[in-house]
């Protein structure tokens, strides 16, 4: 007996109460076999959308065209979805046709891999017609029947596998990678931002290797707009925090990515948020410099970069290998830096643009290029940063270097 909560025991049944099947289906059963929490609860029935709205007080259409329902009990949401046959896949994308059936068989058939075509049901227990129960003993990840059809169904299936591998730490059995290589190049019909999602998955993997497949199979070709450099093992990006902007900009320096213009290129095309692009490119930056060789230059870099993208570049740095007597004592700057709170923001100058104009400055470049000076000063000197030094700097600085 698995333990499922209970109110997805009253959703199976209440729908069995009025005639129809259900059942507990896909990755919640597989997680549960594996001993893991599910994140979240499918129910495949026999009923169809508009009898399980009408059975439930508080159900959301989410995916009625497709026969999904969404059913809220104590405000968890349960997916709900009817059995159904899914005919024709003409954009490897989506079925053209959803036919609603009454067969559990036919609904499973339809399905990705073995491991996600397991059901449960509280008193029959497990129904598994494609022995994916065997194939997680295995630690196998198996299409349902031939793979090249279920690829050609749905191209971005060939992705989810390589995220299950790295999430769950499984292999692709044979049959299956083999035909994701054959196949790799349908991957170019799946909108980018589905494709980034994939990779976003696999990234934030406990087995984050797994990109390598993307290699081996050449969907990495399809993906990236730019060839790949060198294909170094992966491996360290296990060690890495289970940060993805961190395990990105690892990757692609594992990967031989050092031009900016190149890593620009990449975020771009597969559509990544700003935030994320701007992380990757500004840790890069990081990555290509010369580490600082002193505490001042440490201060100027973490002025300009921070002190969060800069110590997890030493994560990445410290994970692929490098010097590591140099990390450590870079680590030991930045930790006295930290200790004795040392002015590493030009927001904490303790004179301001108002002030040097309050005494004469004129503003403009001339005058943010002072500011610039003192707050180069100060990285130096910590004791200078009062206003009234700062001030007789700049009136120094003034008059020996009039404009």
């Amino acid at each position: 007996m698995l333990t499922i909560p209970k109110e997805a025991k009253e959703i199976i049944t209440r729908l069995e109460s009025r005639g129809f099947e259900a059942y507990l289906v896909g990755g919640c059963v597989r997680d549960l076999l594996m001993g893991l929490k599910a994140k979240d609860f499918d129910i495949c029935t026999s009923a169809l959308p508009e009898d399980v709205c009408g059975l439930f007080a508080k159900t959301l259409e989410t995916g009625i065209k497709h026969g999904t329902v969404t059913v809220i009990e104590n405000g968890i949401p349960f997916e709900v979805s009817t059995f159904r046959i899914d005919v024709n896949y003409t954009d490897h994308r989506h079925p053209d046709k959803v036919l609603f059936s009454r067969s559990l068989a036919e609904d499973l058939k339809r399905r990705d891999f073995t491991i996600n075509a397991i059901c449960y049901h509280p008193e029959k227990g497990i129904i598994d017609p494609f022995n994916g129960m065997k194939d997680i003993a295995a630690k196998l990840i198996r299409t349902v029947g031939n793979p090249e059809e279920r690829f050609n169904e749905d191209a971005l299936r060939m992705l989810r596998a390589v995220r299950f591998k790295a999430s769950l730490g499984f292999e692709l059995e044979p049959a299956t990678k083999s035909a994701i290589t054959r196949m790799s190049s349908t991957i170019c019909h799946i909108s980018r931002e589905r494709i980034l999602h994939e990779l976003n998955g696999i990234l934030s993997g406990s087995s984050p290797e797994a990109f390598e497949i993307l290699f081996d199979t050449g969907l990495i070709g399809y993906i990236f707009p730019v060839p790949v450099p060198v294909k170094n093992t992966l491996k360290p990006l296990k060690k890495l925090p289970h940060k993805l902007p961190l395990r990105w900009a690892a990757a692609l320096r594992l990967m031989g990515f050092t031009d900016p213009a190149d890593v620009e290129e990449i975020c771009g095309y597969l559509k990544m948020s700003k935030k994320l692009k701007n992380y990757i490119l500004n840790a890069t930056k990081i990555l290509n410099e010369p580490l600082p060789e002193n505490k001042y230059l440490l201060k100027k870099t973490l002025s300009d970069a921070g002190i969060a993208l800069f110590s997890d570049s030493l994560k990445i740095l410290n994970g692929t290998g490098y010097d590591i007597d140099k990390i450590k004592a870079l680590k030991l700057m930045l930790n006295d830096i930290r200790s004795k709170n040392e002015y590493i923001d030009r927001s904490d100058l303790a004179v301001k643009g108002g002030d040097l104009i309050g005494k004469g400055f004129i503003p403009g470049k001339r005058l943010g290029e002072i500011i610039e000076l003192l707050f180069l000063c100060v990285l130096q000197i910590p004791g200078l940063n009062r206003k009234d030094i700062l001030i007789e700097i700049a009136k120094s600085v003034q008059k020996a270097f009039p404009e």
